[in-house]
């Protein structure tokens, strides 16, 4: 695998084997004797109650296989709605350039839709599936931000996924970043070596954790999870090294495939 580390991809767990910031000038706080520095008091119930309803569960499939994953919605035409995960994620639909198998969107932890790949990226493990959904399902969406955003060592992160299985919907796990925006090497499921842009973090993320949404404190998407660290090339167990697939790669991916 890699020269220095052993890397598990997260997507799927085989069964056959809107966001809102709150930000605040306070007087009373010495560092906001600045005023050009605002301090953020959303806690991190605050941001999961904000974009859970985008973030869902994906079930791929074909004729003898399946697996679970995550995703989250970026956007809806409508009824329509528009959610990234990783290519491995769905991989088992496709083959070629053709889709053979079934892939479904899993909506507020109990039903299933009927989900069409629009898009995909081997190289850099993102893929894009849309569906409909009706009202009474209360879709949300994660809008990704036209600004840039910064996102330095130490800042709070929170993972949504579906770790394990289905079953464990929307599952939130919290860390910090520990390395942004550094180009990691990795193997795609193609048997080929490609690279990505990442946010390195600590955030408890697993097998079916794959396509989940990494959010920063403020309830901005910043990252898709798709992969971690678990052995050094010496054998040495390694803990708190996961990856996001970073903004700047996603943003790129939607303007590539035209998905504005």
């Amino acid at each position: 695998m890699k020269k220095f580390s052993i890397l598990l991809c997260l997507g799927g767990v085989a069964l056959t084997l809107g966001s809102c910031s709150i930000l605040n000038k306070t007087s009373s706080n010495p560092v906001a004797s600045n005023p050009d520095i605002y301090i953020v008091n959303n806690s991190v119930s605050d941001v999961v109650s904000n974009v859970e309803a985008s973030c869902i569960g994906v079930y791929s499939s074909d004729s003898s296989s399946a697996s679970t994953g995550s995703g989250v919605v970026f956007k809806n035409e409508g009824l329509k709605y528009y959610a990234l995960t990783n290519y491995h994620v769905v991989s088992n639909a496709i083959s070629g350039n053709r889709v053979i198998g079934k892939v479904e969107a899993y909506i507020n932890g109990k039903t299933y839709i009927d989900a069409t790949i629009e898009a995909v990226n081997p190289n850099k493990d993102l893929a894009c599936i849309s569906f409909e959904a009706a009202e009474k399902y209360n879709v949300g969406v994660s809008k990704i931000t036209d600004n840039g955003i910064v996102i330095n060592p130490g800042e709070t992160v929170i993972a949504i996924g579906c770790p394990l299985g289905l079953t464990n919907f929307n599952t939130v796990t919290v860390g910090v970043a520990s390395r942004s925006l550094y180009s990691l090497s990795f193997d795609t499921v193609l048997n080929t070596t490609s690279t990505v842009e990442v946010i390195q973090h600590d955030a408890a993320i697993n097998s079916g954790n794959s396509g989940g949404a990494l959010f920063n404190i403020k309830g901005d998407l910043i990252g898709i999870n798709f992969e971690k660290t678990t052995l050094s090339s010496s054998g040495i167990v390694v803990e708190g090294m996961g990856y996001a697939i970073s903004l700047n790669e996603v943003k790129n991916f939607i303007k590539t495939y035209g998905l504005e």
